[in-house]
């Protein structure tokens, strides 16, 4: 495709004006100073380690520029990144500094705190753990809650390392036995209390629960 520098010139010099007149109107207005706490962003993870523990979600800034810049300004605006490309796993330490800071057009970063983030990454791990069914409340009177079973009966846990060498088994939602007088199945998710560990290979839980008439006491 052949170039051509002059084709829209007229739109183009639009623009040019335009941002000649703003950049005029930013320059010429009394610059001030505000902090604002603002989102942190992972990026580039490498693939195989995983973040154990809690990771900060937010930094603060120091922001400087035009009082009627700022004023239209919020913290959704901005975004710190921290690239982990180069990460290796164990407890690391990551610097933060303004140009790590994405902003609007007329706004400079003045300052991020912490100036550092800690991080500790760990090996991703896998292996198989039971599923545990649950279930809850009481069957109708005179009934009783027998045998509870579930279908997988292990998944694949996936994780940091440490957290992963914890976990002892899978849990599902729970199915309601209220009032019920015979033999109840459902399909539920299957998931665990640790935040950071996930099925592998994410699928429903069949479980089952027996409700029998409740046996004689001798």
């Amino acid at each position: 495709m052949a170039f051509k520098p002059f084709q829209h010139l007229g739109l183009k010099a639009l623009s040019l004006g335009l941002a000649i007149v703003l950049w005029l109107i930013v320059a010429g207005e009394e610059a001030v100073e505000r902090g604002l706490r603002v989102p942190l962003e992972l990026q580039q993870v490498p693939a195989g380690l995983e973040l154990q523990g809690d990771s900060p979600t937010f930094v603060d800034v120091r922001v400087r520029g035009g009082s009627s810049v700022l004023s239209r300004m919020s913290s959704a605006d901005i975004v710190a990144v921290l690239d982990l490309r180069s990460a290796t796993p164990g407890e690391r330490l990551f610097q933060m500094s303004p140009e790590q800071v994405r902003t609007p057009f007329g706004v400079q970063v003045i300052q991020v705190i912490p100036s550092s983030i800690s991080l500790n990454l760990e090996r991703t791990k896998t292996r198989f753990v039971p599923v545990k069914p649950l279930w809850e409340g009481d069957p109708a009177p005179g009934y009783e809650v027998g045998k509870v079973s579930a279908t997988p009966k292990t998944v694949e846990v996936a994780g940091p390392e440490s957290a992963v060498d914890r976990v002892t088994e899978a849990v599902t939602d729970p199915v309601s036995v209220a009032g019920k007088r015979q033999t109840v199945a459902g399909t539920v998710s299957v998931g665990f209390v640790d935040p950071q560990l996930r099925v592998q290979s994410p699928r429903p839980a069949t479980v089952t629960v027996q409700v029998e008439i409740t046996r004689a006491k001798d």
